[in-house]
């Protein structure tokens, strides 16, 4: 099961920045002029009320050909100045950097609440052969962020790419994941999201950023003119298989119409619940008996090894409504 929330349904800041070409000279003008550009698409988050603004995989030093050698500590001169913004707008900042931590150096995504405070830095599992020959040191493994928005995991570029990554979110069960990225992702953003079962934020360096549900639909995206897109996410949520679950799914329907958004993936045999108001989902699955698709695979292959262990397995109801 999905961790509960505080806040469910925050706004969610896609920020997808891109360096304009030829605009600076020096390396240090560049990252000047990228903070500047990066933070006014922070600001005009803030300004329509976004909780939280996720920013591209490296944005400060995007267009600086040796990025690994602008590596800073984590109180450094870029990650700072995250942090004041953050504290400025009362607003969660994730932004992609280049860190130096205890002598090594990471290609970092750095979590920062609303008073500008540290709460998370995810380094990058997998970094590219590239990466890896100018010292860039992989980090290890998946990690979750428990937030007033629920569990949040984290991904940056490459890391899209292995599924080994992906399969660790899957059995840490996020709400949200933020993914910072050079690259877009195209079709595995809506992989990782429909497998996770998760929303997925993509800040991008260009178009294309966008927030993906956990049925693996496009929700808000960003563009070659919108480089911002600024949309609510509804974190009360659960994916749960229609086998069984059909067979009360009327009944439910008409008790709570109003309470819940029911939402079916049917070729894919599943179905997202919303919470619409105060009620939550979780009380929802407890009063019909319902489960999580994730709990439904478990509790088969569990029934398949009992029948392969030589088990036999008692008749129970039928998956459908007759």
């Amino acid at each position: 099961m999905k961790p509960a929330t505080k806040k469910t349904k925050p706004v969610i800041g896609i920020a997808s920045y891109a360096a304009p070409a030829g605009a600076a000279a020096t390396d240090a003008e560049r990252t000047a002029a990228n903070l500047e550009g990066a933070f006014g698409l922070v600001r005009q988050a803030a300004a329509a009320g976004a909780d939280l603004v996720v920013l591209p995989e490296l944005f400060a030093v995007q267009n600086i050909a040796d990025w690994p050698s602008a590596a800073e500590p984590l109180d450094g001169p870029v990650l700072t100045a995250v942090a004041r913004e953050a504290r400025k707008h009362r607003i969660w900042i994730a932004a992609g950097h280049v860190t130096l931590e205890q002598r090594k150096r990471y290609n970092a995504l750095v979590l920062f609440d609303r008073q500008g405070q540290r709460q998370a830095v995810y380094h990058k599992t997998y970094p590219t052969i590239w990466e890896l020959e100018r010292g860039i040191v992989p980090g290890p493994g998946a990690m979750t962020a428990e937030t007033e928005f629920g569990r949040i995991g984290f991904a940056i570029c490459y890391d899209l790419n292995f599924a080994e990554l992906r399969l660790e979110y899957r059995d840490a069960q996020p709400n949200l994941i933020l993914f910072s990225s050079f690259f877009r992702g195209g079709l595995q953003l809506r992989w990782w999201a429909y497998e996770t079962r998760a929303y997925l934020v993509a800040a991008v360096l260009g178009p294309e950023g966008g927030l993906i549900d956990p049925l693996g639909r496009l929700v808000a995206q960003t563009d070659a003119m919108f480089r911002l897109a600024v949309t609510p996410a509804n974190l009360d949520y659960a994916v749960v298989h229609l086998d069984y679950t059909n067979v009360t799914l009327d009944a439910a329907r008409l008790k709570y119409g109003k309470a819940f958004a029911f939402e079916c993936a049917e070729a894919e045999g599943v179905l997202l619940i919303r919470a619409l108001g105060k009620q939550r989902v979780q009380d929802l699955l407890s009063e019909f008996g319902w489960e999580t698709v994730e709990s439904y695979f478990q509790r088969a292959r569990k029934a398949r090894d009992r029948v392969r262990a030589g088990r036999r397995l008692p008749i129970g109801p039928p998956p459908f409504a007759s």
